[in-house]
């Protein structure tokens, strides 16, 4: 489903090379769901953008579905977006001039499907906004406009969702009910989920989590929520201990690559630009 390859990404800032990801190799099957954790400035959201192709990496390849991004135009990247992925941000992303269900429609309207209304009403109905249909992103609260990101991100029927913080910005009750709705309508629509987080105990119901450093990949492990077909089809490697520099090479599902010495490229956290999305990207 989703297949990462080698990617490395570096961003010149004047003589100076600034490394933020190294050699990330790594292969997540339909289905499943996937954490990416670690300290901010570890390369997450950066990662995150590359696999959505939001950014082009520097080096190494991206496949969604088994197609290669690389190369691709801007409207074909568009294209793919908009018929193969979902995403759910931290900051929302409502466009403020639409209503609840005219946000959740968009996905379909620029795709030319007819019944994109009736649809968006059944996915906020179901994430229980049934009485919020004609409300403004403004007049909801910060629960209901994820909600409606939720209900947004699902309508064009994606085969690979993305997540990046997704309750960063609630609070802890309203977490919960977010996550279990993320979570039931993933399951029901048989999802790839790859979700970017700092909390440790959502990373732990997921099936899979992969824990950066400095740009590396620190360590890729499946969690006791994983099928067990994905547990006989996987073996990702193992966490040697908290010095990335213990790294070593794994089998296809995963790659733990060694930490940089001194004399290498500056280490530093992930770019602004890959976590502000335009609302072209984003649908």
């Amino acid at each position: 489903m989703l297949n990462v390859d080698q990617i490395t990404k570096v961003y010149q800032s004047g003589e100076r090379s600034l490394k933020v990801l190294h050699d990330i190799s790594f292969s997540i099957p339909q289905g499943q769901m996937c954490a990416i954790v670690g300290p901010s400035g570890s390369g997450k959201t950066t990662l995150l953008g590359l696999c959505a192709g939001l950014d082009t990496p520097t080096s190494g390849d991206v496949y969604i579905n088994n197609r290669r991004l690389t190369g691709l135009s801007e409207d074909q990247l568009s294209a793919l977006r908009n018929e193969l992925v979902g995403f759910v941000f931290q900051s929302f992303q409502l466009i403020p001039t639409l209503t609840a269900i005219e946000n959740v429609m968009v996905p379909l309207e620029l795709r030319g499907e007819r019944g994109a209304d009736k649809m968006a009403a059944e996915l906020l109905t179901r994430v229980g906004l049934a009485d919020r249909l004609d409300h403004y992103p403004a007049q909801l609260s910060g629960g209901e406009q994820q909600r409606v990101a939720i209900a947004r991100a699902f309508i064009n029927r994606p085969v690979l969702m993305f997540a990046d913080e997704p309750t960063g910005n609630l609070d802890s009750d309203t977490s919960e009910s977010i996550v279990e709705l993320l979570f039931e309508l993933n399951r029901d629509a048989g999802t790839t989920l790859v979700m970017v987080t700092h909390d440790l105990e959502l990373a732990a119901r997921t099936h899979r989590v992969i824990r950066l450093r400095s740009g590396h990949i620190l360590s890729d492990e499946l969690t006791e929520n994983a099928p067990v077909a994905q547990q006989a089809a996987q073996k990702p490697s193992e966490s040697t201990d908290t010095n990335p520099t213990a790294g070593s090479q794994t089998d296809d599902a995963s790659q733990t690559s060694s930490a940089p010495s001194a004399e290498e490229e500056t280490i530093v956290d992930d770019a602004p630009s890959d976590s502000t999305v335009s609302r072209e990207q984003t649908v």
